[in-house]
């Protein structure tokens, strides 16, 4: 009667124990290893020359902030290149990967093993075999069909912690594409300015070579009439041919800004003439600037989202290394 009793009494231990942890894993309960804290990080409440009267502390639209410049060939230049950048679209094949392993890692969630079984026979017994009547059906055919599930109860959150882990390292690379974007599109302006700048140059200095020719004439005449010593015609030519000197290396420098860019658009080098045409100004900055608030600016920035995203995913990986160390199929 004891032993009976006993025995009852630990079926029904077990059965309760077994619905607890049901009701844990549905419930998202009982996930181990430490939960994410986003860090507290001190700011400024407001701009340290809040009082410049080129600031405003109004929302800062700079998802297109190159258009302020008012250059449509710069606009056309950052729309190749977000088209066409080889490592932009290397960036967002990462987040297909990350997306197809948080699939991966979700799926770990469901029945991690599904067989589905068939068999069909044909039976029959041979016409010639002794004893068998030819009126009597020998033939017959079975057939069966199984399906088999296993899964394994995400008791200490494993799989939770899994799926949680690529959450974050979508965003990460998501955040990675964002500061790829933003390092790319500043880049592309940057070197349109140098460029446009560079043909300002070249442009000056062949009117100081005409201004500077003029020159040594005028000190040419005068020194042959008595006027001016042959100093003055020295300092003339040298200024003349320093001025020249200068041209090749800008010329050089030109080349190379525009080498530059057909790289971050994707192209040749001598493919982005057609995309520059003539000699053009240098972008005009605005004299104000939306700054917004200081809080924003961290949230602006797609490096510290990703570097936050990394740090994240690795926190959930602690859950799922210290799962292991439980009982588990």
């Amino acid at each position: 009667m004891k032993d009976a009793t006993r025995r009852a009494t630990d079926a029904a231990n077990v059965l309760r124990i077994t619905v607890l942890g049901l009701a844990l894993v549905l419930l998202g309960g009982c996930a181990v290893g430490p939960n994410y804290v986003r860090p507290e990080v001190p700011v400024m409440k407001e701009w340290s020359g809040k009082g410049d009267t080129r600031l405003k502390d109004g929302p800062a639209e700079l998802a297109v902030w190159w258009k302020r410049l008012n250059d449509p060939v710069l606009d056309r230049l950052v729309e190749m290149a977000r088209e066409r950048n080889p490592s932009l679209q290397v960036a967002g094949l990462r987040i297909l990967e990350a997306r197809a392993r948080l699939g991966i890692a979700t799926g770990n969630r469901f029945p991690q093993l599904q067989q589905l079984k068939g068999n069909l026979a044909d039976n029959g017994l041979s016409k010639h075999n002794a004893n068998t009547s030819p009126a009597l059906d020998t033939y017959y055919a079975t057939a069966s069909v199984a399906l088999d599930a296993a899964w394994e109860l995400d008791f200490w959150g494993k799989f939770r912690r899994a799926v949680e882990s690529g959450v974050w390292d979508l965003d990460a690379a998501t955040a990675g594409y964002d500061d790829l974007l933003v390092t790319l599109t500043a880049e592309v302006a940057r070197v349109y300015v140098t460029l446009r700048t560079l043909e300002e140059r070249l442009d000056i200095a062949r009117e100081n070579v005409a201004v500077q020719e003029r020159s040594l004439q005028i000190a040419r005449a005068l020194y042959e009439g008595g006027d001016v010593t042959e100093l003055d015609v020295a300092q003339a030519r040298a200024l003349l041919a320093n001025t020249r000197a200068s041209m090749p290396r800008l010329d050089a420098q030109l080349r190379q800004a525009k080498n530059g860019l057909a790289a971050l658009l994707g192209m040749l080098p001598g493919e982005v003439d057609d995309l520059l045409g003539a000699p053009g100004r240098i972008p005009e900055v605005p004299a104000d600037l939306a700054v917004g608030v200081p809080a924003e600016l961290l949230r602006r920035r797609p490096d510290i989202r990703a570097a936050e995203a990394r740090m994240a995913a690795q926190c959930a990986l602690i859950g799922v290394a210290r799962a292991d160390l439980y009982p588990h199929a």
